[in-house]
């Protein structure tokens, strides 16, 4: 009788160490996000989500431990899913990352940047190094939700046996219900040996929301009240790359409304003044802001057929605050382009 139960006992820990071990269902306490439809045979292993914080994403290949020449950070509500596939259909990762750039294009959002293969991605670096939020493990540890904490950790992690096509990574930004998202999937095929790992391909998928700019609310008529009233219109909607002078997708809607009011008061002539918040040196901030003017004014001129002796461009840097800079919510403030009138 004692080797029956014993048996019987063996079998049920058994059962229940495979049960811990397989992907599905997902784990207990996530949200499956609306902008991702789930892969064919997946589910959530790991799932983390907050209110507000900032994040960093590479757009061009990483060339060091420090990141990739060229980034964007937003700040938002952020949500960091890992799904897992059970690949019995034996998906590629190239498979996974175009069925999922097809679905967000067909969705309305712009791939604005992809790379597939690890020598595109990162080269010789892994790019948990230089973006330790996609799934490094010290990270993932952290996270509130995951299967079990010991083991689909390390869902994203290379094994010596892995291969240059076992990585795919993207970017997508767009806009859905009312809302703008950027996010990030980093695809990755696990050649470990631990069972529920083992040649299954896990996607790290990290998505910044924040609230879209109403747009609506300005208008060339809106702008011509404020410039008559005060001498100059405020615009905390036209928004660049982090640490760039590279204009976001939603201010061009922004900067046309601002060139249908130029374009109505031909005579008068205006500056184009940009301004930072004081994260960095005063000369750093100057030519930047200077650099930020100059993109929008390019943008009236050579997009929006704005005449170039009607503007002009010039930065600040973080001489005129609009709110003090010790705050998240003050510096974004001060971080704006003003059109004043000459």
């Amino acid at each position: 009788m004692k080797i029956i139960f014993s048996i019987i006992l063996s079998l049920a820990t058994f059962l229940g160490f495979s049960q811990e071990r397989s992907i599905c269902p997902d784990v207990e306490g996530a949200i499956n996000h609306p902008l991702i439809e789930k892969y064919n045979n997946s589910c959530i292993v790991v799932y983390t989500e907050s209110k507000f914080n900032s994040v960093t994403f590479p757009i061009s290949k990483i060339n060091s431990n420090q990141g990739a020449p060229k980034e964007i950070t937003e700040e938002g509500k952020v949500v960091n899913i890992i799904y897992g596939i059970e690949n019995s259909s034996r998906a590629t990762t190239l498979e996974v990352q175009k069925n999922y750039e097809l679905a967000l294009k067909h969705g309305g959002f712009e791939i604005i940047y992809s790379a597939f293969g690890r020598k595109n991605i990162s080269g010789s670096y892994r790019i948990q190094n230089a973006y330790k939020s996609l799934a490094d493990v010290s990270y993932i540890t952290e996270y509130q939700y995951q299967k079990p904490k010991s083991y689909f950790k390390f869902a994203m992690t290379h094994h010596n046996s892995n291969i240059d096509s076992d990585d795919a990574f993207f970017v997508a930004k767009g806009k859905k219900d009312g809302k703008m998202y950027t996010l990030a999937l980093f695809i990755h095929y696990n050649r470990s040996s631990w069972e529920g790992l083992k040649d299954n391909i896990f996607v790290m998928t990290q998505i910044v929301e924040q609230e879209d700019m109403e747009t609506g609310q300005v208008s060339a008529a809106s702008i011509e009240e404020k410039i008559k009233n005060e001498g100059k219109e405020v615009f905390h909607n036209i928004l660049f790359d982090f640490g760039s002078a590279d204009l976001t997708l939603e201010s061009y809607a922004i900067i046309e409304t601002l060139s249908t009011y130029l374009k109505g008061n031909p005579n008068q002539k205006y500056y184009i003044v940009g301004h930072t918040d004081n994260v960095g040196a005063l000369p750093t901030n100057q030519t930047l802001s200077e650099k930020r003017a100059l993109a929008v004014l390019e943008t009236l001129t050579s997009k929006y057929g704005v005449k170039k002796d009607q503007i002009s461009a010039h930065g600040v840097g973080q001489l005129s605050p609009l709110a003090i800079n010790s705050t998240e919510e003050g510096r974004a403030l001060n971080r704006r382009v003003e059109v004043v009138l000459k």
